[in-house]
C-alpha cells in the first residue's frame, strides 16, 4: 500500500555495501538456533527448509536478529506465540537470505491478526486505484514502518510455495522498496550507476506487464502488480522466489533484475534442493 513520488536518490557506495556485508558477519549471533525453531520452520516453511545447510544457517542467525530487533503484536484478539513470529521472521528473512544485513531498516513493528482484516484508513495511489476501508486485505506494509498480516493469509502463503502467492514476501518486499524513504518500486541499490540500468529494464517490464493484463492475456505474475511499480515489484517478488522457472522463462530480463537485488537465483536453490523438505538435525 502506498503513494508512488518522484524522488532523489543518494548514492550508495558500494566500498560502505562492502564494509555493511562485513559487519554483518561479525553481528550474525553464534549462539546455537533452538530446536523448537528447527522444528517450527520444518513444519511451516517448507521452502527454507529446503535450503542448502549454509543457507539455513544464515536464514536462522538472520532471523535470531530480526526477532529480536522488531516487536511483534497481536492484534483482534489473536494470542502470539513463538509459531507465528518464526513463520513470519522465516519469510521475511529469505528475502535477506544473500544481502547484507540489515536491510528493513524501516520495519518498527509487525502487528498480526488471526485473518484478513479491515484496514482502518484508506490508502490511494498515484494511479487513481484505491483501497476502500471496507476491503478486506491479507496484509499491508506502511511507509510509517508498520507491517500488518493475517495470520491464516501467513500460513497459506508458507505452505503453498510454489504459487507464486506469499503475502510476507509481497508486503516485505515493500519494506525493502521503502528504504530510502519512498515506495516506488526502485529499491535501494549498490550504486549510483545501477538506478538507470534498473529504472530503464524495471520501466519496460512493468510496462509490458501492464499491456499484457489490460489486453487480458496470461501471466506468471499476478495481474494485481500493474496497479503501480511498487505493486510490480511486490509482486514480482512473490513469483521470484515461489515460481522461479517460469518467470525466468516468461520474463527473463525481469528475473536477472531480481536475481541481482536479491543476489540469489532461487531456480539454482530449488534445482540443487531434495524434493521433500530437509531440515537438519535438531539432535
Amino acid at each position: 500500500m502506498r503513494s508512488c513520488r518522484g524522488k532523489l536518490r543518494s548514492e550508495v557506495s558500494p566500498i560502505l555495501r562492502k564494509l555493511a556485508d562485513l559487519l554483518t558477519r561479525v553481528r550474525l549471533p553464534s549462539e546455537p538456533i533452538s530446536p523448537i525453531w528447527l522444528q517450527l520452520v520444518g513444519r511451516q516453511v517448507p521452502l527454507a527448509a529446503r535450503l542448502p545447510a549454509a543457507d539455513q544457517d544464515r536464514l536462522y542467525h538472520i532471523m535470531q536478529l530480526f526477532v529480536k530487533e522488531v516487536p511483534f503484536e497481536g492484534c483482534g484478539g489473536l494470542e502470539l506465540r513463538e509459531a507465528i513470529r518464526v513463520t513470519i521472521a522465516a519469510q521475511a528473512c529469505l528475502l535477506l537470505l544473500k544481502m547484507p544485513y540489515p536491510r528493513y531498516a524501516r520495519v518498527r513493528r509487525v502487528l498480526v491478526y488471526p485473518a484478513a482484516f479491515v484496514p482502518k484508513t484508506q490508502h490511494s495511489y498515484s494511479s487513481g486505484h484505491m483501497v476502500s476501508p471496507d476491503e478486506p486485505a491479507a496484509g499491508q506494509a506502511w511507509q510509517s514502518g508498520v507491517v500488518i498480516l493475517g495470520w491464516e493469509e501467513v500460513q497459506d502463503g508458507a505452505h503453498a510455495s510454489d504459487d507464486g502467492h506469499n503475502v510476507v514476501f509481497h508486503e516485505f518486499a515493500h519494506m525493502l522498496d521503502a528504504e530510502d524513504g519512498t515506495m516506488d518500486g526502485v529499491p535501494v541499490l549498490d550504486s549510483r550507476s545501477s538506478y538507470h540500468a534498473w529504472v530503464t529494464r524495471w520501466s519496460a517490464q512493468f510496462a509490458e506487464h501492464v499491456r499484457r493484463v489490460e489486453a487480458g492475456e496470461s501471466t506468471v505474475l499476478d495481474p494485481y502488480g500493474a496497479t503501480n511499480r511498487a505493486e510490480f515489484f511486490a509482486v514480482a517478488t512473490e513469483a521470484f522466489f515461489e515460481t522461479p522457472f517460469e518467470l525466468r522463462g516468461d520474463q527473463p530480463d525481469l528475473y536477472a533484475l531480481l536475481a541481482e537485488f536479491f543476489k540469489l537465483d532461487p531456480a539454482l536453490l530449488r534445482r540443487a534442493a531434495p524434493e521433500q523438505a530437509t531440515i537438519k538435525s535438531i539432535s
